[in-house]
């Protein structure tokens, strides 16, 4: 009898939900458990299938056991009419411009309703209109923000929350805006696996395996913390519909939908303009993030008086003629991870790839010495960047391999040197006297490190333009193809220039090789260099374009764009890493 009653009583749906609630409690942690661990190079690939088929077993058990609700799909074209009038009611001003699908590959963008001239005014945005970390701080979130110690210091991933939490809540003052927003995404977060191997082999893949690892394991704590005792009450506060419906694939949205769209605005102005690093906050710009990406001038500005942002044309526009902005300069790798799609031949690209002076060198604490005078890591990720009317290695590469191949001799003579005669390091020589006596070698060091990346193409095969053309393969996929074709590209005429170079080094030959273009990079500090490699706004300066700063006339305008790093444009992929 007394077993019986304690059968029904073990089989009641309240103990029955508390038992499968503790299991998924119990999942989520041991999915934080795996995204914490950091697998070797070697051990990336396996690493993130069993992330990726551990979140799918957890997805299909929470899905069988509570049901979660899910978003209903939203015709984003008849959503447009609710979304202006929301954007007129918020303040949002903007006329020789309209919304509509441009394509099934860019989905929607802004055409021009008329003729456009450059730096004409496009779109002025308040910040009343727009959606930023500050309002998380104030809304519901507040409690649970102050008192994690994860999500106090990861203003992105709060304002992913917020967002989650908006989107689920009928009457958010968003919701026009929200719905606007694309229900999926070619971010890396999409990708299944069979689409990401066509990753295997080029810089990109343990980026995106990082950055898939560090959206699970946010999923993965933001679910203990829904469903733990810790802050029960602060949880308690959020929408009920949000924390019933948050799942990956719901946060994987919301994380993809900020960093497509993010962006850095200022706090407070102070007496020094531009100045975003202490003083500013992220933010959600609705109606400006309809507009797609094109290599241009930067054409966007945040003005301190009227408290938003003026967006002007970069270029001249035709009536009918789909209006675009740029993003800033961003390479492939950061395009494809963060924001779902690849520029063919951009000026900005680059592959980053590893180099690094062993602990186990003799002359190892030399070398880390004068690398470390002229700002250069001993190991890290350096650039070898597009053949576009550039050289293809950064300059602090080229700093970096003549330290590497230094001799004992060589390196105390270079640090006993003053800082302003450090240039020369950066420079490159091909006529006249040769300084660095080990130069040939130098670019035979990165003619043959770059060969070694450009093998790991051979394992796809040598038909990829032949893959894009197959309806069969995802757009996913091809994306990823895509990718691989122009890393290829950048790493070809790596191996190219290093050769030429290199020939020209032993001949002496002065007068045949790009004599004007390769002589030196810069006279200026190179520990100033990185900085400036990532501004990109000396290609479009060359190329006769106006910089974006050139359009800021107001002496209470800050460039957001121009005064930002590339990775603030959009985002900053450390930042949504939190160890």
């Amino acid at each position: 009898m007394g077993k019986k009653n304690r059968s029904k009583q073990s089989g009641k749906p309240g103990g029955a939900m508390l038992r499968h609630k503790k299991e998924l409690v119990k999942m989520a942690a041991d999915l934080f458990k795996l995204c914490v661990m950091s697998p070797s190079t070697q051990d990336e690939w396996e690493y993130y299938l069993k992330v990726h088929t551990a979140v799918e077993n957890f997805s299909q058990k929470q899905k069988t056991v509570s049901d979660p609700p899910v978003m209903q799909p939203i015709d984003r074209t008849t959503a447009i009419p609710k979304f202006k009038a929301w954007l007129k009611e918020h303040g949002v001003e903007y006329s020789s411009i309209d919304i509509q699908e441009v394509s099934e590959e860019e989905g929607f963008g802004v055409i021009a309703l008329q003729d456009i001239e450059i730096k004409c005014p496009l779109v002025t945005i308040p910040r009343r209109a727009m959606m930023t970390y500050e309002d998380a701080k104030s809304s519901y979130l507040a409690g649970l923000i102050e008192g994690n110690e994860v999500l106090s210091v990861m203003p992105n991933v709060c304002l992913a929350l917020y967002l989650h939490c908006e989107r689920f809540t009928p009457d958010s003052k968003y919701q026009p805006y929200i719905d606007m927003i694309p229900q999926e995404f070619n971010t890396i977060l999409y990708f299944k696996p069979h689409e990401m191997k066509y990753l295997k082999g080029t810089a990109a893949l343990s980026v995106a395996i990082n950055q898939f690892k560090s959206i699970v394991r946010q999923f993965a704590l933001l679910y203990q913390v829904f469903n733990g005792s810790h802050q029960k009450e602060d949880v308690e506060k959020l929408p009920l519909q949000a924390r019933n419906a948050f799942t990956f694939d719901t946060y994987r949205w919301c994380a993809s939908a900020v960093t497509t769209r993010q962006n850095k605005i200022p706090t407070h102005v102070g007496d020094v303009l531009g100045d975003l690093d202490e003083n500013s906050t992220l933010a959600l710009i609705p109606m400006w993030d309809m507009f797609n990406h094109a290599i241009g001038p930067l054409s966007t500005a945040y003005n301190a008086l009227t408290r938003g942002i003026e967006c002007l044309a970069m270029q001249d526009f035709k009536t009918g003629e789909q209006v675009k902005i740029c993003y800033g300069a961003r390479t492939n790798s950061d395009l494809l991870i963060h924001n779902g799609f690849v520029m063919k031949e951009s000026p900005f690209d680059k592959v980053r790839i590893h180099l690094g002076v062993s602990q186990k060198d003799p002359l190892y604490s030399l070398k880390a010495k004068l690398l470390g005078r002229l700002n250069v890591e001993v190991s890290g990720q350096f650039a070898v960047c597009s053949m576009d009317n550039s050289l293809p290695t950064s300059p602090q590469l080229l700093v970096f391999l003549r330290v590497f191949h230094m001799n004992e001799e060589e390196l105390g003579i270079w640090l006993e040197k003053q800082k302003s005669e450090l240039s020369s390091l950066r420079e490159i020589y091909i006529s006249g006297e040769v300084k660095f006596k080990s130069d040939v070698k130098v670019w035979e060091f990165l003619e043959n490190r770059v060969k070694l990346l450009l093998m790991g193409f051979k394992k796809i095969g040598d038909n990829i333009e032949e893959m894009m053309e197959d309806k069969s393969l995802s757009h996913r996929t091809k994306l990823a193809l895509q990718f691989r074709i122009e890393e290829h590209r950048i790493l070809s005429a790596c191996v190219n220039f290093c050769r030429q170079i290199r020939n020209a080094l032993e001949n002496r030959r002065s007068g045949e090789f790009m004599q004007d273009s390769v002589v030196m990079y810069t006279n200026k500090d190179p520990s100033q260099l990185e900085e400036e490699e990532e501004e990109g706004s000396t290609t479009l300066e060359s190329e006769g374009q106006d910089g974006a700063t050139g359009l800021n006339v107001d002496i209470n305008k800050i460039d957001i764009n121009s005064n930002n790093s590339v990775e603030e444009i959009s985002h900053d992929p450390d930042t949504w890493v939190y160890d």
